[in-house]
């Protein structure tokens, strides 16, 4: 068991969320689902870090990750890129629960990934 499990069991797995909708468990993700939220508690964030972008674009680009748990047990990690990584690193904090929705599901990437969830 998950040493945050016990406390994110407070929470229902189906919420309601505020749209009228449901919260969707992290555990059915996946790239085949375009209209999804999910509410989880940020167990880790990595820094903010820069990176030279590849191709013909040139420039630099920012990233960072942050692992969510949500109340199922359900995890993923989720990387945020440039002006998202921009507006919401000081945003999110570890231990708070948040929404999230809108943003891109892809099969993971083993070498840079250690949750459990295969996107």
């Amino acid at each position: 068991q998950h040493p945050l499990l016990s406390q994110l069991e407070q929470m229902a797995p189906m919420q309601t969320s505020d749209a009228g909708g449901f919260f969707f468990p992290i555990s059915e993700l996946s790239s085949y689902q375009s209209q999804w939220t999910i509410k989880a508690r940020v167990t880790t964030k990595g820094q903010l870090r820069s990176f030279s972008r590849r191709g013909g674009s040139g420039g630099e680009g920012k990233v960072f990750h942050v692992e969510l748990l949500d109340a199922p047990g359900g995890e993923i990690r989720a990387s945020f890129f440039n002006d998202a990584a921009t507006k919401f690193f000081e945003i999110l904090q570890v231990g708070k629960v948040y929404t999230f929705s809108r943003g891109a599901v892809k099969v993971t990437n083993r070498n840079y990934n250690s949750c459990n969830h295969r996107y």
